[in-house]
């Protein structure tokens, strides 16, 4: 450890992490206030009081098609980390999710001596089984999130932790009546939620079809309709939402519309695993561009790509995949939710058992421990 004062490299590369990695600066910095950081973050991170090499603006990159377009921006960037790491003497670096990037990166600063904890671990249990012999070789600790993971590394001879999920210190209940008078949503309709995910080009892809499928929901069903913004400029959204003026757009609050929400449209991602927590059902969508598809589906090997559907070790709610994300199937699917009591509270239930599945409050503290043991 460098003196009294730890200096750590964080890499986050996208939305999701750099909620995660401002915890972990909080956690560690109640039993070391002068830790430094720095790294690849966000605006949480910094506002931790971590120095940023790069902005996850610049670094969440969706799609293998994307990554070699972006190719020179990242290369750099890698050698880039390579040195910061070297430079400053840092005493280890925490891996946040971001596979592509940080398991390349784990290896450089392996091979300088370096010591490597990786938070949130690559998901080679469904695809990419080849790299666990890598991981094994470059990687320190493993704070793992499901505790499926825990066993499942152990019994690859990789030290592992089940910490809990960090999305218990972040995710709230909050009052439903507040919640619909604040955006002006009806008491008496239910209320149907739209989350295309946190990047461009999920955003592009995905809300078309979802806007198109609740407006045939809509007069189904009689529901309001809303959707959660992302950290997005609002002209992303608006060039979709203005023909579809009774539709609301939410910011700030996606937690509290996943809540109050009747049932939800979902792009594949954290956000399944944060509605299941409010219980709250849903359909499960995801498209690529074809040639990223046709690269993934070669690569993944598990039935269910919902991380929902993964933890409940069977398919609870529907998925929707490329050609199948269509107004109409997902209009189908939804149905169920608003026609059918009993399949909407068995659905209910069995969201309750993945909720269970997420452990206990108080990942960013274990990992932070996690850190504070690799360090000495």
């Amino acid at each position: 450890m460098n003196s009294s004062t730890p200096v750590i490299m964080l890499i986050a590369g996208e939305a999701s992490g750099d909620q995660y990695g401002a915890l972990l600066i909080r956690a560690f910095r109640e039993k070391h206030p002068g830790a430094q950081f720095f790294g690849i973050g966000g605006d949480l991170m910094q506002e931790e009081g971590m120095e940023l090499l790069s902005h996850i603006r610049d670094t969440a990159i969706m799609g293998f098609v994307e990554v070699v377009k972006h190719y020179p921006f990242l290369k750099e960037l890698f050698r880039s980390c390579q040195d910061a790491y070297r430079d400053r003497h840092a005493d280890a670096v925490v891996l946040i999710d971001y596979p592509g990037f940080n398991l390349r990166l784990a290896e450089k600063i392996r091979e300088q001596g370096g010591r490597v904890l990786y938070y949130i671990s690559p998901q080679v249990w469904a695809w990419g089984a080849h790299r666990l012999r890598k991981m094994r070789r470059i990687i320190d600790h493993l704070a793992v999130v499901f505790p499926f993971e825990e066993s499942f590394f152990a019994g690859h001879g990789i030290p592992a932790t089940f910490v809990g999920h960090p999305l218990l210190e972040i995710l709230e209940h909050s009052d439903r009546d507040a919640f619909l008078a604040q955006w002006n949503l009806p008491a008496d309709q239910p209320l149907l939620a739209l989350l295309p995910g946190s990047r461009k080009q999920e955003i592009d892809r995905l809300l078309p079809a979802m806007l198109e499928a609740a407006e045939i929901l809509t007069e189904r069903h009689d529901c309001a309709v809303a959707v959660g913004a992302a950290r997005q400029p609002d002209a992303l959204y608006e060039q979709y939402l203005k023909d579809y003026p009774s539709v609301t757009l939410i910011r700030g609050a996606t937690h509290a519309l996943m809540q109050h929400a009747h049932s939800a449209v979902v792009a594949s991602g954290t956000a399944t695993v944060e509605t299941a927590y409010y219980e709250t059902p849903m359909v499960v969508v995801y498209r690529a561009s074809p040639l990223n598809y046709a690269i993934g589906r070669r690569l993944i090997r598990v039935d269910d790509i919902a991380m929902v559907n993964i933890l409940a070790d069977k398919r609870i709610v529907p998925e929707l995949l490329q050609s199948d994300v269509t107004p109409e199937y997902i209009a189908r699917y939804m149905s169920h939710y608003f026609s059918d009591p009993a399949q909407y509270e068995q659905t209910r239930r069995e969201l309750g058992r993945v909720k269970e599945k997420m452990g206990t409050v108080g990942a960013s503290a274990r990992v932070a421990e996690l850190l504070a043991q690799l360090i000495g």
